[in-house]
């Protein structure tokens, strides 16, 4: 791999980071609820959108062309917002997973495990969007859980 290569890489990943953050931040929902909806539709959006970055970034990481620190760093980062976020708007502690370390995690893992499915065609977008209110109840029940 050229060190340009890599440089483009960490571009490229670096470019994923603050389009998840921006989106994080500028996710202006009063509440939970409307913020895990909202950010269950834009993650489908711009996973639909944006996959051949997504793809390359992984694939290469695979490849150990990214760095584990560098991409665990990284995504890391994008958890830390989300998790920010989401304990400002729970200020009343109705979803008690949210306020441990794990609570966006669990946020993160169920989205990531159905941009993995859409990713290998078990579901469309469409079929997302159209299941959305479904998910969103799960995950709002899943961090209603005290730990």
């Amino acid at each position: 791999m050229s060190a340009r290569m890599g440089q483009e890489m960490d571009e490229i990943l670096s470019r994923l980071e603050e389009d998840y953050v921006r989106a994080v931040k500028g996710n202006e929902s009063g509440n939970v609820e409307d913020f895990v909806e909202k950010f269950l539709y834009d993650s489908w959006a711009y996973n639909e959108e944006n996959m051949d970055n997504i793809k390359s970034v992984l694939s290469r990481y695979t490849r150990k062309e990214i760095h584990q620190s560098t991409f665990s760093g990284s995504f890391n980062e994008m958890v830390g917002h989300l998790q920010k976020k989401l304990k400002e708007l729970d200020r009343d502690k109705n979803y008690p997973a949210l306020h441990t370390d794990y609570g966006a995690s669990v946020v993160v893992a169920f989205v990531d495990g159905l941009i993995i499915q859409y990713y290998v065609g078990v579901y469309s977008i469409d079929q997302l969007k159209n299941m959305t209110p479904a998910f969103k109840r799960l995950i709002l029940e899943a961090l209603t859980v005290e730990t």
